[in-house]
């Protein structure tokens, strides 16, 4: 292998393991997670999961990606809890969530490069939980197109 190509590899896996990034935020509370070397180049995201399941019903839910395990979070109804992160450089960020209530598990990807960029991209990811006739249901506002994006879950 070249030098150039040695290089170009070595600031390649250094872009990348600097602009992963996560923090959580519980009630006014930051926590981080990894290393802040540089909010990096594609701008940093926020993730909020709010508690909108109705009948006193608390939502239990555990998000992770294949980097970051951001542990088990208690909601009580209409509470909210969210994170920080810098998307992966090249576009392979994924954040899966599983939620529970009242003896129902489901999961679902709060946060997915493949979704979550381009005409539906966002920058506040804003996700009301809803408890369904049949399961769950997430309905997320898009700031910048002023519209819902809603998923069975």
């Amino acid at each position: 292998m070249k030098k150039w190509q040695v290089f170009v590899v070595v600031i390649s896996l250094f872009v990348h393991l600097a602009a992963s990034r996560v923090e959580t935020i519980i009630e006014g509370r930051t926590g981080e997670i990894t290393n802040k070397l540089f909010d990096g180049i594609r701008g940093r995201r926020t993730v909020e999961i709010i508690n909108k399941l109705g009948g006193g019903l608390t939502l239990t839910l555990h998000c992770k990606s294949k980097d970051d395990d951001l542990g088990v979070q208690t909601l009580a109804p209409d509470s909210r809890w969210s994170f920080k992160f810098t998307p992966a450089f090249f576009g392979t960020t994924r954040f899966s969530c599983n939620f529970k209530w009242g003896g129902e598990s489901h999961s679902f990807d709060i946060y997915d490069d493949d979704r979550d960029v381009g005409d539906k991209q966002c920058y506040l990811c804003s996700w009301n939980i809803y408890n369904g006739s049949q399961g769950g249901f997430t309905c997320r506002f898009q700031e910048s197109t002023v519209s819902l994006l809603g998923e069975q879950i």
